[in-house]
């Protein structure tokens, strides 16, 4: 199947996901303790904008899920671990990690994340174990298949493949599956989503927007 079908096909997909999402909504009359997304009585639930966001998100798929790796999977992570550990010492050091991490996710570590993974390891321990280590790659890979998810999520909006999210964009998604929602309500989303306020939503300000509504959720 040709690249631009299967992208039309996928896009397709996940906006009727939304319809159906925000449509199940409004039939439960789900409610946030903001009520900014309108009352009840308008044929509508009342969300504020991260909530209703959030809301959108998780019920068209994606949400933070546990995942189990596979056995060849399990079996990758701690062949990594052995190699990187070169000198068998039973643990990997900070740098061990960082090329670890390389090894599997293909980017280095920030120093913020670094630090943050040896902050969180075994105080009586010179570094981070086997055990810690497939805990940590674990949720990394959850976090990663999340992101994957939200991407989808955001192509289905980029109607135009321009990488951002207008206003207009915003009106044309909202209104197919949200056809009871005013302007007015779909602008404040939109301001909202939009941290910089430059008239344009990237897929950074989206993908926050999803995350500090599923962390209110």
């Amino acid at each position: 199947m040709p690249v631009a079908r299967r992208l039309s096909n996928e896009r397709r997909r996940w906006r009727c996901l939304a319809k159906l999402s925000f449509r199940d909504c409004a039939e439960r009359g789900w409610r946030s303790r903001s009520g900014g997304f309108g009352r009840r009585a308008r044929g509508f639930c009342s969300l504020d904008s991260r909530g209703a966001m959030a809301m959108f998100c998780s019920q068209a798929g994606a949400r933070p899920r546990t995942w189990e790796a596979s056995p060849p999977e399990h079996k990758k992570w701690v062949e990594v671990f052995k190699a990187c550990d070169e000198d068998n010492k039973g643990y990997l050091s900070r740098e061990d990690f960082k090329v670890a991490v390389v090894m599997l996710f293909g980017y280095k570590p920030s120093k913020i994340e670094a630090d943050s993974v040896m902050s969180s390891v075994d105080p009586n321990t010179s570094g981070i174990r086997l055990k810690e280590f497939l805990d940590i790659v674990r949720k990394k890979k959850e976090a990663q298949l999340y992101r994957n998810e939200v991407r989808h999520i955001f192509t289905a909006f980029d109607r135009h493949y321009r990488g951002y999210l207008t206003l207009e964009d915003f009106k044309k998604a909202f209104k197919q599956v949200a056809p009871k929602l005013s302007e007015r309500i779909i602008l404040e989303v939109f301001r909202e989503v939009d941290q910089d306020s430059d008239g344009h939503v990237s897929f950074k300000d989206f993908e926050y927007a999803m995350n500090s509504g599923q962390k209110q959720a």
